[in-house]
């Protein structure tokens, strides 16, 4: 495959003299290796691909356009007739130090198949009769550049691993349960840690009954926590977030605990999507959204700024070659407190429940500001799990959510939703669990 081209300037200035003097390049190239794993087949892909997107017009409309290989400078280019595009001015990007796990190589066949076997032997073990129905990792590297016509220039590179896994559990009709992750490079998986959470979902799946009412307080897994949070997303991103939030405020002017600092940041260590610059080659850094409580500015790209309270931060993701740009999380999570153990969180509980997992879809009524989510996990008395929940709704107002946060946890997870959602473990007063 040949490589990125080491500049698109000849693409830029051929649109530039048809009439177009705003105009942007992107070129990407990457491969990846996807290995799929059911009860009765392997398979194995490997993929190098190398693609464009471009995007020009002027004052009165614009057009995107995408596809394989190399754009031809002369196009044929289809005619504006969107909306009048804005391009970033270049700025100044902060020192970076690349990861340098990017330069590891993509796992190979065998060893990701073993991988994906020991998953399954893991949860077998876990839970005698469980068994996996289903595993995909995908595995994969790429290399892009960004330049337009007003001078912006970016090379940029992102290593990310994503896995899939489904599994049934003993017993007829068999529970299921199933796991989407990402992290930056697949030989971090650890299938034993990731057999246990899918052999806990199905044992509750199993065993669980469905709850009375109960208002007692709730100890949020990550996995709870994160969803509620993507729920939670339309109050936080664009100028319009701060009119959205505003009724979520108390008498004090916070709209969570002094415990809830909410924070996104583009280019956070270790980060599976950790980067110096965004989708329009603006530079990421850290900005927070939430801090002790109090709303400081919603995520803003460079653009949303000006209409809005708050520092553009180089939020604007790419969710493929093929996708218009658009602002949105990168990392977005709850700052974990270091000194806190879950154990510690768990032991606090005088009566209660501790939520694991989420089993299914969320209703979120952001006008009404309520949700409820379908929850799985354990009753709690005197710090201690007592019988297994299934088929239980949390539910609540969502400034009760934000406000009731009494204690954060030390393990920060996060998981791949509209960009990475991360939350460490919570522990919240004031929701309701149902039947």
């Amino acid at each position: 495959m040949s490589a990125v081209a080491v500049t698109p300037q000849e693409t830029l200035v051929a649109l530039v003299r048809r009439g177009w003097p705003d105009a942007e390049v992107f070129l990407k190239k990457g491969r990846s290796r996807r290995l799929e794993l059911s009860a009765f087949t392997q398979t194995s892909v490997f993929a190098q691909e190398q693609a464009w997107a471009v995007r020009a017009g002027h004052h009165r409309g614009s057009f995107f356009a995408a596809g394989n290989g190399e754009p031809d400078p002369g196009g044929p280019w289809p005619e504006p007739t969107g909306r009048a595009l804005r391009l970033p001015e270049p700025s100044l990007v902060l020192p970076w130090n690349e990861p340098s796990d990017f330069d590891a190589p993509l796992i190979g066949e065998r060893e990701g198949l073993r991988l994906l076997e020991s998953l399954g032997r893991e949860l077998a073990s876990e839970l005698p009769g469980a068994r996996l129905l289903a595993a995909t990792l995908e595995d994969g590297s790429s290399e892009s550049e960004i330049a337009n016509s007003r001078g912006l220039r970016a090379r940029t590179r992102a290593r990310v691993a994503t896995l899939y896994l489904e599994a049934a559990g003993p017993g007829r009709p068999a529970p299921t349960a199933s796991v989407y992750l990402a992290m930056r490079e697949a030989r971090k998986i650890s299938p034993p840690a990731l057999a246990r959470r899918l052999a806990d979902r199905l044992a509750i799946a199993a065993q669980g009954a469905s709850p009375g009412r109960d208002r007692g307080e709730v100890l949020l897994a990550p996995a709870v926590a994160i969803r509620l949070l993507a729920g939670l997303v339309p109050l936080l991103v664009g100028p319009k977030a701060g009119a959205l939030i505003s009724g979520l405020r108390d008498h004090r002017g916070r709209i969570g605990s002094e415990r809830l600092t909410l924070i996104d940041n583009g280019r956070l260590p270790g980060g599976a999507l950790e980067t110096p610059v965004d989708g329009e080659g603006v530079p990421t850094r850290e900005a927070v959204l939430v801090e002790q409580g109090f709303f400081r500015q919603p995520l803003l790209a460079w653009w949303q700024a000006e209409t809005a309270a708050g520092h553009p931060s180089g939020c604007t993701r790419r969710a493929g070659w093929r996708d218009v740009p658009q602002p949105g999380p990168t990392h977005l999570y709850i700052k974990p407190e270091a000194k806190t153990p879950v154990a510690a969180l768990l032991g606090s509980i005088a009566q209660g429940s501790y939520l694991l997992d989420v089993t299914g879809a969320g209703h979120f009524d952001l006008a009404e500001g309520t949700f409820a989510l379908p929850v799985c996990g354990f009753a709690v008395a005197a710090g201690r799990a007592s019988a297994p929940i299934a088929g239980a709704w949390l539910c609540g107002r969502i400034a009760h959510f934000l406000q009731g946060i009494a204690a954060v946890g030390r393990d920060l997870t996060f998981h791949p939703l509209e960009g990475m959602i991360g939350s460490p473990t919570l522990l919240v007063a004031g929701l309701e669990l149902r039947g």
